[in-house]
């Protein structure tokens, strides 16, 4: 298996906007993509970790633009960024403005740890399926990375896996 950086969206239609996100999570243990093109927002998310979405991009608000990348990318996590309160729409996390870089980076580091705990649990599952044919080492170092990752979780998190397991 790979061990590629997650990557992280920053969607938004305001140029400042983005690029203040985006510097706020640079340097981080994940590649960051700033758009503010929907096209681009939406070919990105469906191979991001997580999209942090400030508002709206084009002729999508901000709540439609939530509930579409949750229709089009299910595996990614969704930030929303900004207003006094969450929107109705879905998403993992609500974060309102202002929005303190600090908050951002240890909301999306976690949503981030959490993607990569989802592709490590992935590989032990098609791993322990294979458990006759496989490296039994690899297995057991499968099955430790998973718990080392699973140590900072609550139980949203295991209910997003949950979800993941309903869309799939």
């Amino acid at each position: 298996m790979s061990r590629r950086s997650p990557t992280v969206l920053v969607a938004a239609e305001e140029e400042l906007t983005r690029e203040r996100y985006r510097a706020a999570l640079d340097g981080g243990p994940y590649d960051v993509v700033a758009t503010g093109v929907l096209d681009e927002v939406l070919a990105t998310a469906k191979r991001a970790s997580v999209a942090a979405v400030a508002g709206r991009v084009r002729s999508r608000s901000h709540r439609a633009l939530l509930e579409t990348l949750t229709e089009r990318a299910p595996g990614c996590a969704l930030v929303s960024l900004g207003g006094e309160r969450p929107p109705t729409a879905p998403h993992d996390a609500h974060l309102g403005a202002p929005v303190a870089p600090d908050d951002l980076r240890a909301t999306v580091d976690h949503l981030a740890t959490r993607a990569v705990y989802f592709e490590r649990l992935d590989a032990f599952v098609a791993a322990a399926r294979r458990a006759t044919t496989t490296d039994h080492s690899r297995l057991a170092q499968l099955r430790d990375e998973t718990r080392t990752l699973q140590g900072s979780f609550d139980t949203t998190d295991f209910e997003a896996a949950f979800r993941l397991v309903d869309v799939s």
